[in-house]
């Protein structure tokens, strides 16, 4: 599977090739939340069992996070396979259903689309109907901008795992990888 997850990534980023500056420029609507002075950048597949296993807890403490102001999160797909792009360009344009969207619709968002990947939905038509079933709408638009700026940052942070977390702040920046790290790292920024 290593060899797989770094093929799907070698793939995204030769498709989605771009400078490795991220610009943060008025553009395409770019999965952020939260107003904090510490950035936490967060990497998973929606087919990644580790990320399915983490991501209430994560989530949870992200929310806490953000809510206090404390930190801005990106949540960035990571596709380790080959279905993950798909389900990066659904989570896109339902965030773009909805002006102004907000981090509970992002992690309502993103457990449908687990659920999905458990589902074992690998088409177009499979995952419409899943989500129309959800009452989730969708606003498709040009995602590859967005792709592009995943791309950036995965160069950037040298992402070559899920579930991967990275945390910008006043100490500098810091990689984390799996579960334990991630949360005791997250936990460390409460205050």
């Amino acid at each position: 599977t290593a060899l797989a997850a770094g093929a799907g990534l070698v793939f995204f980023l030769l498709f989605f090739s771009g400078s490795t500056t991220v610009s943060y420029a008025a553009g395409p609507p770019l999965p952020a939340f939260g107003r904090g002075p510490v950035e936490v950048r967060v990497y998973t597949d929606y087919f990644c069992g580790p990320c399915r296993a983490e991501e209430a807890e994560v989530m949870a403490l992200i929310t806490e996070l953000v809510e206090k102001t404390l930190i801005r999160v990106i949540f960035i797909d990571t596709p380790i396979h080959k279905e993950t792009v798909l389900y990066a360009g659904y989570f896109l344009s339902a965030l773009n259903a909805k002006e102004g969207g907000d981090l509970r619709q992002a992690v309502t968002l993103r457990a449908a689309l687990f659920e999905a990947a458990v589902e074992k939905i690998a088409d177009k038509e499979g995952l419409d109907l899943f989500l129309k079933k959800k009452g989730i709408a969708l606003r498709p638009f040009d995602t590859a901008p967005v792709f592009k700026i995943f791309g950036n940052y995965l160069k950037e942070d040298r992402i070559n795992a899920t579930p991967s977390c990275v945390i910008v702040g006043p100490q500098g920046k810091q990689t984390l990888v799996g579960r334990d790290d991630t949360l005791k790292a997250l936990r460390s920024l409460r205050k």
